[in-house]
């Protein structure tokens, strides 16, 4: 009798570990944020506010002309905006180690008009410079705010900054079907649009090819 109850026992020792082993398993992995790393922060209504510093983060990427629309009315010769990409530091590190984007991570899209250089000097140069940002698109990563884990916003900025007010901006996310959809389809690597982020990957793969993938 004994050994029928240790028997029991242990098999139902070893249904519930294969259980919570499943359970685990269906899990999303989400990968916690790194130390020390710059966090988004949000009003008390929940909107998000305007990244500050985020000049002195790692700019990933850079294109000029990139745009959702077909861009019939777009003046043949200028060149559209410029947009520089940014992230935190930490955040660009972890995914080069690993290819995650961690919890917390803020992309940082800032968009400048193309200005042409002739005319800005006696050098009279060809070509065209990214005139002051008039605005940020903004992508968050936080699958405990974010049913979709992913959120997104745009703040315009001020045409005269200097006599701007010194509060910081928020805003509330896009709707899913504004932005999330659209990433979610295209998006290269974990919604984010990696396939024109060409400082980004090429760490990434510099990485891989020097020490192999993180284990």
């Amino acid at each position: 009798m004994r050994r029928s109850v240790i028997g029991l026992l242990l098999i139902g020792f070893a249904l519930l570990s294969l259980g919570l082993r499943l359970t685990a398993e269906d899990q999303p992995k989400i990968t916690p944020k790194p130390l020390d790393m710059s966090l988004p922060e949000y009003d008390p209504q929940g909107n998000l506010l305007r990244p500050a510093g985020f000049e002195k983060w790692t700019v990933v990427g850079t294109s000029i002309g990139l745009s959702y629309s077909d861009d019939k009315d777009r003046d043949p010769k200028n060149p559209g905006m410029f947009h520089n990409v940014y992230m935190q530091p930490q955040a660009f590190d972890h995914f080069v180690r690993t290819g995650e984007f961690p919890e917390q991570t803020v992309f940082v899209v800032t968009n400048n008009p193309s200005q042409p250089t002739k005319g800005k000097d006696e050098l009279n140069r060809k070509g065209f410079f990214a005139a002051p940002s008039t605005g940020l698109e903004v992508a968050v990563k936080d699958s405990q705010r974010f049913e979709d884990v992913w959120a997104y916003y745009m703040f315009h900025d001020k045409a005269d900054a200097k006599n701007s007010d010194r509060t910081r901006d928020s805003e509330k996310a896009f709707p899913r079907a504004d932005c999330h959809e659209c990433h979610l389809e295209h998006g290269q690597t974990d919604n984010v649009f990696t396939q024109f982020y060409s400082v980004l990957t090429s760490a990434r793969e510099r990485h891989l090819a020097e020490t192999g993938p993180e284990k």
